[in-house]
């Protein structure tokens, strides 16, 4: 299967860690990037044989240069992506929470998938902390996507 992103090719050490489920690459395990791309732009992360590692959100001016939001080279990362991986955090909150989950966290960033945002709902109010440049960029998508299954939900959303 042919691949549309950049290739970043990162250190045994941070194969090793990728492999056990962490989801950052730093500035310094990355050897080798082929392609050009944009801050916050999407990148598939290989190690140096070559072997698929996953794809993550780019930010040369973060210590965090990569941060992965997915292991599944099949995975394609439009709306419907954000929408289900929306979906399945509030599911897992209610499932937790019970049925009055009014006030909790429902995002929780690297945990859900969602790399450097969490959003806390209080009510009918969500207060969102976005502290990556990819989340930043895709919020516009994300942040509709939660409410619009908060309220399908019954949920009322301010």
């Amino acid at each position: 299967m042919s691949r549309e992103y950049p290739v970043f090719t990162v250190t045994p050490k941070a194969e090793k860690s990728l492999r056990a489920g962490h989801p950052w690459v730093f500035g310094d395990e990355v050897t080798d990037v082929s392609g050009a791309y944009e801050q916050g732009d999407l990148v598939d992360v290989k190690s140096a044989k070559g072997a698929y590692l996953g794809t993550g959100l780019v930010n040369d001016k973060s210590k965090i240069r990569v941060r992965i939001i997915s292991t599944n080279a099949n995975d394609r990362f439009d709306r419907a992506f954000w929408q289900r991986r929306v979906q399945y955090a509030i599911e897992y909150r209610k499932h937790v929470m019970g049925d009055d989950f009014k006030c909790c966290r429902l995002i929780f960033g690297e945990a859900d998938g969602f790399p450097g945002l969490t959003v806390d709902r209080f009510g009918n109010v969500l207060s969102i902390q976005c502290l990556s440049l990819g989340m930043e960029t895709r919020k516009n998508i994300i942040l509709p996507a939660i409410v619009a299954y908060l309220r399908s939900l019954g949920e009322v959303i301010d």
